[in-house]
């Protein structure tokens, strides 16, 4: 059972598991300190302990800082839905800038001048840079890439190489993308942040999803768009959220969207159709592909109903054994009348 369960707060229970498992040491080292005050024969040892058990309890702090932090951002990820905190770069980047305050603060324990030792540090981190030059590029191009927020957890991204998927994590050399078939792409960071991206969760999730066809040449081009803009109204959803719920009320279809409005506009006269554009707006991108499919499904039945027809083109066959002028097969009277008879059994 947790120590802060029954409180709705969510940050006392954050403290509570960053301090589960080092309370221990937090006892020990502070019973050390006590007895080191208050014991006349560890009074001896006391100038030597002493800058040992501070610098154990810096260590200590600083563990416990970081996880908080850590656990902080995670909390942020998941309940304000701020993607840039949940990134592995942000995680190890905590770490790093509390772990080297601490590291100075022991130095200083110990009565260290930190001032050559931050020169020495200096120079080193020089030298180091010139030999990881290819590192250090990914590692600040993932810095950029998280603090741009134009690619964030969770968007579906495509870039100029080709590679699609969606982003599951950035880190300090690497960006993971997943692909539809569950196979993962890793990308150099650099790379990525040369690369030209089309990001389909920005400037928002909403997908919008494009339909050609055509009908015949008699229909009322006005009755195809009230026929279909009162099939959308029918068969949408006012919100994304209620869009998106697994379980959609009678006649309606998961992620479509009745607000923004659909688009119909008749585009063109065809040779044996009159032919038109359908928009229509998706509310996630995840749900596109199933949207796609029953929205064609329900414009096939709503035309059934509807009494809109999408013809075939009709080819004028050549009976008999006359001159093939017009480039079309000769078919025999037995020819045509099986293939007729074909047509009608389908």
């Amino acid at each position: 059972m947790r120590l802060a369960s029954r409180s709705e707060n969510q940050y006392d229970d954050i403290l509570v598991e960053a301090l589960r498992r080092s309370i221990l040491y937090v006892v020990l080292l502070t019973g050390l300190n006590i007895a080191l005050r208050e014991l006349p024969r560890a009074k001896a040892i006391m100038p030597y302990a002493r800058p040992i058990l501070n610098a154990s309890f810096i260590l200590l702090l600083a563990y416990i800082l970081a996880k908080v932090l850590k656990m902080l951002v995670r909390i942020r990820a998941e309940h304000e839905q701020s993607r840039v905190a949940a990134v592995s770069l942000t995680r190890r980047s905590i770490e790093i800038v509390v772990y080297t305050v601490a590291f100075v603060m022991v130095l200083k324990s110990f009565g260290v001048d930190i001032a050559p030792v931050i020169t020495a540090l200096g120079v080193g981190g020089l030298a180091v840079a010139l030999a990881l030059q290819d590192t250090l590029s990914n590692l600040f191009a993932g810095i950029y890439i998280t603090l741009a927020d134009q690619i964030r957890l969770g968007d579906y991204i495509k870039t100029s190489d080709g590679y699609e998927g969606y982003v599951r994590d950035i880190g300090w050399r690497n960006t993971t993308i997943e692909m539809l078939e569950l196979n993962s792409i890793i990308i150099p960071n650099n790379k990525l942040s040369q690369a030209i991206v089309v990001n389909y969760n920005l400037p928002n999730e909403i997908q919008y999803l494009l339909l050609t066809f055509g009908v015949h040449l008699q229909t009322d081009p006005q009755y195809v768009e009230d026929t279909l803009i009162n099939m959308v109204n029918q068969c949408g959803s006012l919100t994304r959220e209620e869009a998106f719920e697994i379980q959609q009320p009678q006649g309606k279809i998961r992620g479509l969207l009745s607000n923004p409005e659909p688009i119909v506009r008749f585009r063109e006269f065809g040779e044996y159709t009159l032919n038109f554009r359908f928009l229509v707006a998706i509310s996630h991108f995840d749900l596109q592909f199933e949207a796609r499919s029953n929205v064609m499904k329900q414009v096939y039945y709503t035309f059934k109903s509807a009494g809109i027809t999408v013809p075939v083109p009709i080819r004028a066959l050549q009976v008999g054994s006359t001159p093939d002028t017009s480039g079309l097969p000769s078919l025999s009277s037995v020819e045509l009348r099986e293939l007729i008879q074909g047509i009608k059994n389908r």
